[in-house]
């Protein structure tokens, strides 16, 4: 039986997409909108590959952006919304009781204004980071793709990048990835590794920022995208 959350979310859905499913429909069907949605393991550099392939297609890269929609839409702070983004674990307590009852802002406030901002993007174009977006657009409105990669590449990337320990990095590189998990778990009823979910599935141990790139742009090509004039990609299949 599936908990009251994720009927939550569930019926949510539903009522925005009785007013957004056919004008997304439609947008699908030109050629200069994409959408394409991209979630990633902490340290696999996919938000990064993310912004790279906005720039590519010509729209908005969507990640800090969908908190400041959400805090926006909510008349909230943009650091509350923060809280409970991508962090499940953290909703409970006396503290949080309390934190709720001053912000008058509930767990079910933030899946409701999620759902609008994501359907938002989508209806603009947009390479959405993370939130489940693919799991609220499904494989008709979106391109689906995560980025993964072993725990010791992804800390080594996050030692690097952030000046730590190896051994912190790690600690924090599967913190995140859990918190990560929990979350499309507690709100989508789904394991976030489960490759059904995606059109693609990327492993950024064997590949550069640059190489996922272009194989994502292949992939959405030979799944029907027409891409913007002018791309160096390989030649399509079965050529």
């Amino acid at each position: 039986m599936k908990c009251s959350t994720e009927r939550l979310i569930e019926g949510l859905i539903r009522a925005q997409m009785s007013e957004y499913q056919h004008q997304l429909e439609q947008k699908q069907k030109e050629a200069q909108h994409y959408v394409v949605t991209v979630s990633r393991g902490f340290g696999s550099q996919g938000k990064e590959v993310a912004q790279l392939l906005a720039d590519t297609l010509g729209v908005r890269c969507c990640d800090r952006y969908i908190l400041q929609q959400v805090s926006k839409l909510a008349h909230v702070d943009e650091e509350f919304v923060a809280v409970l983004d991508e962090h499940v674990s953290k909703v409970g307590g006396h503290w949080w009781d309390m934190l709720m009852a001053k912000k008058s802002f509930s767990l079910e406030d933030y899946y409701h204004y999620l759902v609008k901002v994501v359907l938002s993007i989508a209806q603009a174009g947009g390479v959405i980071v993370g939130r489940g977006a693919h799991m609220i657009l499904g494989s008709e409105l979106c391109f689906r793709v995560r980025i993964t990669g072993s725990l010791e590449q992804c800390a080594q990337r996050i030692a690097d990048r952030e000046g730590i320990g190896i051994q912190q990095a790690e600690q924090r590189v599967i913190e995140t990835d859990r918190e990560r998990a929990e979350y499309i778990q507690a709100i989508y009823g789904v394991n976030i590794a489960d490759s059904g979910h995606y059109d693609l599935v990327l492993n950024s141990d064997r590949y550069s920022k640059e190489q996922m790139l272009e194989m994502i742009l292949i992939a959405m090509r030979d799944s029907g995208y027409v891409l913007p004039e002018g791309l160096a990609l390989n030649p399509t299949k079965g050529v």
